[in-house]
């Protein structure tokens, strides 16, 4: 703005100059005006953004998923997909992930790899919230807009962050199950209540873990927290920590669990024990498996994410960040309670059934 106001006050000095001294023509000296004032319009305009330059070829998106064992990430991907489909050629998409959400150092090595391939953009679900981060800044340095789903990476470097509040969401859990206690008439007071992790460092599985447990304890002060039982996001091991849980505790009236492979876990396990209605169970994100357990009894409920919304969203988040369009930096994502009572209500089965 300075050099506009300097470019425009000696156009205007030149003017009354030319004109005091009578020296030329009032035709000339027109001229030189019009032409100080292009120079002064001509700088300011030098200051404005520079336009993005014309694409030429489709967008080529790199979408990194937690693993590709999960059918929620699965999940995630088929929004991605969608996207370019619907893009008539614009974007082209490409997916990785390492095959379990144990997978920290070969993600990062998917990460690294494509970078190294120079896309036009990345949407990343990361394992970790640190391990990460110097890929991530090293993309977005290099001037690949990043876009990160579910897990919070500890640095501010990237395009976009689009995420559940797992911690608030996991509250919904705690309150509706305090909630079917009392109608079901358990006295919760000394009772206990486990949670099944399928992973001990992740920010995203602690925010769940955390939301639901301190939920719970402050609407039921006397209740007892068993140790939280971590399972490496592996069903068989959920379902063991589960099937020794309802041996070695008989006042044992609820479980939580952080993902879908735990929820998976639990379900099994409540069957099996023939618990389903004594032990009030939920868990976090939604497969075929739960769904079947929600229906038949097995599982009280689930929190459900909208996965599709994420990768779909994700990726148009990417190519507006390209198209130099403004982006926000924190998008906060809608959850959703599935129970018995809203499983067949049409935006629930759009939720658990995306894409069809």
């Amino acid at each position: 703005m300075k050099k506009r106001a300097l470019a425009l006050m000696m156009a205007v000095m030149m003017a009354g100059t030319l004109t005091a001294c009578g020296g030329n023509s009032s035709a000339k000296s027109a001229e030189t005006t019009q032409a100080a004032t292009t120079a002064a319009t001509t700088a300011a305009e030098s200051e404005k953004p520079a336009k993005p330059e014309a694409k030429s070829g489709p967008y080529k998106v790199t979408v990194i998923i937690k693993a590709t064992d999960s059918s929620y990430w699965q999940t995630v991907l088929l929004g991605a997909k969608a996207a370019a489909a619907e893009s008539n050629g614009e974007i082209e998409v490409t997916t990785a992930g390492p095959a379990s959400e144990t997978g920290i150092d070969e993600q990062v090595t998917i990460l690294e790899n494509a970078i190294s391939a120079k896309p036009d953009g990345i949407v990343i679900a990361s394992i970790s919230s640190e391990a990460t981060v110097p890929a991530v800044e090293e993309a977005v340095a290099a001037g690949i807009p990043v876009v990160t789903v579910d897990n919070k990476l500890a640095t501010n470097v990237y395009t976009q962050h689009l995420a559940t509040d797992h911690y608030a969401a996991a509250s919904t859990a705690a309150e509706k199950m305090v909630e079917q206690w009392k109608e079901a008439g358990i006295d919760p007071a000394g009772k206990k209540v486990a949670v099944i992790s399928a992973d001990s460092g992740s920010a995203v599985n602690q925010a769940r873990c955390e939301g639901f447990a301190d939920k719970v304890k402050e609407l039921v002060p006397g209740i007892t927290m068993i140790e939280t039982q971590y399972c490496d996001n592996d069903i068989a091991k959920a379902q063991d920590a589960v099937d020794n849980l309802i041996l070695a505790n008989a006042d044992l009236i609820g479980i939580f669990g952080d993902n879908n492979h735990m929820g998976d876990g639990i379900a099994n396990s409540i069957a099996q024990n023939e618990k389903s209605g004594s032990i009030i169970a939920y868990a976090f994100d939604s497969d075929d498996t739960e769904i079947e357990a929600i229906k038949n009894g097995a599982l009280t409920g689930i929190v459900v994410q909208d996965p599709y919304g994420m990768g779909y969203e994700g990726v148009l988040s990417v190519i507006a960040s390209l198209k130099g369009k403004n982006v926000e930096h924190d998008v906060v994502a809608a959850t959703t309670l599935v129970t018995k009572d809203n499983l067949d209500v049409p935006e629930v089965q759009k939720l658990l059934y995306p894409g069809k």
